[in-house]
C-alpha cells in the first residue's frame, strides 16, 4: 500500500494563494490508485468537460474528456477519441461546457452547453504502404495521440472555460513519482424532448493516481509511437484525453490509454510525455512551454495605457480589433499570466 499526500489542484483563474483548498484531492481509504470520484464544479469542472460524439441524426455517446489550455477556446484530447472525424459522415464532436447554475436530476440543459468545435486538428505522418503506393494514394496515420479542438464562441448559456496550467518544457518523470489523471469515465446521455432541448446527463468526474513505472521514450509499440510515461494505476476508460497533473498542479501529460486492474493485477496506465512530443507546441501556440499558467499573445495597447485593452490569439485577430478602434493604438506580443493582469513584453 502507498501514501502519499493528495495533490491540490487549481485552475489558472482559480483563487490565489499558497494552499487555496484545505483538503486536497483524497483517493478511497486504503487504494490509493483506485477512480474516485471529484466534486468541484466551480474549478476543475469548468476547465476539463466531456467529449461526446454526435451522429447525424442527432444521437450523442460520451467518448471521452478534454481540457480548455489557453484562454483562447482551445482544448486538447486524445487523438484516438476524436477520430472518428476521419470517417465520413460519421459524426461531429461536441463538447460539453459547464452551465451557470448547478442542477439535479433531469433538467432542461441550453443548447449553449453543447459546442462543436470549429477547428479539429492533429499531426500526422505518412505511413509505409506499398499498395497505397500504387494506388499514389498516401497513407497517413496520427504521429502523437494528441488533437487540438477549437471553440470559436460561446453563447450566453455557458460559463466561461477556465483554463489549466501545461507544461510542456523542464520536467522530466521520474520512477515511483505520484500523478494524478481526470476525467468523465461515466458518460450517460439520452435524449428526453429534442423539441425542447430537455435531456437527462449523468457525468461524473473522477481522479486516479498512479505511479510511475516507465518512460517509453520512443512510445510503447511500433504501431503506438507516441512517446508516454507509464503508471502503475486503475485508469478507466472514458478519462482518454483527460489531463495527467503532477504534484504541483502542472498538467505534464494526458492520458492515452489504460488496462484496468483485475485478479489481484496492478492495472497499468498510459499518458502521453508533453515534454518528448515536440508536436504538441503546434496544437498549443499560446501555451507558455516553461511557465505554466502563463501564454504567448497579442496585446492592442491603448496610446497611454499601461496595460492591454485586448488580448488576441493570433496578430490578424488583434489587427482587426485594433482597426475598430479610435485613436492611436499598438499592438504587442506579450506573456500574460492567466486570472491576471500580469503580463511581459517578449520581442518578436
Amino acid at each position: 500500500m502507498s501514501t502519499f499526500e493528495p495533490f491540490i489542484i487549481r485552475t489558472c483563474e482559480g483563487p490565489s494563494g499558497v494552499r487555496p483548498r484545505l483538503r486536497g484531492y483524497e483517493p478511497k481509504p486504503g487504494r490509493p490508485f483506485a477512480p474516485f470520484e471529484i466534486y468541484d464544479p466551480f474549478g476543475l469542472r469548468n476547465a476539463i468537460v466531456p467529449v461526446f460524439c454526435q451522429h447525424m441524426d442527432g444521437r450523442m455517446y460520451g467518448v471521452g474528456t478534454a481540457f480548455h489550455v489557453d484562454g483562447f477556446g482551445n482544448f486538447l484530447t486524445a487523438y484516438h477519441v476524436i477520430d472518428f472525424v476521419e470517417k465520413q459522415l460519421a459524426g461531429r464532436p461536441i463538447l460539453f461546457l459547464s452551465m451557470h447554475a448547478m442542477v439535479f436530476g433531469t433538467v432542461n440543459i441550453p443548447s449553449d452547453c453543447f459546442v462543436s468545435p470549429q477547428e479539429v486538428l492533429a499531426s500526422l505522418m505518412e505511413v509505409e504502404d506499398p499498395m497505397a503506393m500504387l494506388r499514389r494514394r498516401p497513407v497517413r496515420r496520427p504521429a502523437i495521440d494528441v488533437a487540438s479542438l477549437r471553440v470559436a464562441e460561446i453563447g450566453p448559456g455557458v460559463r466561461p472555460p477556465q483554463t489549466l496550467p501545461m507544461r510542456t518544457k523542464g520536467w522530466v518523470p521520474q520512477i515511483g513519482e505520484i500523478v494524478l489523471a481526470v476525467g468523465f469515465p461515466e458518460l450517460n446521455l439520452s435524449e428526453v424532448d429534442s423539441a425542447r432541448q430537455s435531456a437527462l446527463l449523468t457525468e461524473g468526474m473522477y481522479g486516479a493516481y498512479g505511479r510511475i513505472v516507465v518512460v517509453h521514450e520512443q512510445g510503447s509499440s511500433r504501431s503506438n509511437p507516441t512517446p508516454v510515461f507509464q503508471v502503475e494505476s486503475d485508469w478507466p476508460p472514458g478519462l482518454s484525453g483527460g489531463p495527467v497533473f503532477n504534484r504541483n498542479g502542472e498538467v505534464v501529460g494526458m492520458v492515452s490509454r489504460s488496462l484496468r486492474a483485475e485478479s489481484g493485477y496492478a492495472g497499468a496506465g498510459y499518458a502521453v510525455h508533453f515534454g518528448l512530443v515536440h508536436d504538441v507546441e503546434l496544437l498549443t501556440p499560446n501555451v507558455d512551454r516553461l511557465n505554466p499558467g502563463w501564454r504567448r499573445c497579442w496585446g492592442v495597447f491603448a496610446s497611454a495605457a499601461s496595460e492591454p485593452i485586448s488580448m488576441q490569439a493570433t496578430k490578424e485577430q488583434a489587427e482587426a480589433v485594433a482597426s475598430r478602434l479610435e485613436g492611436a493604438v499598438e499592438i504587442r506580443l506579450i506573456a500574460h499570466r492567466l486570472g491576471t493582469n500580469d503580463f511581459m513584453d517578449l520581442r518578436v
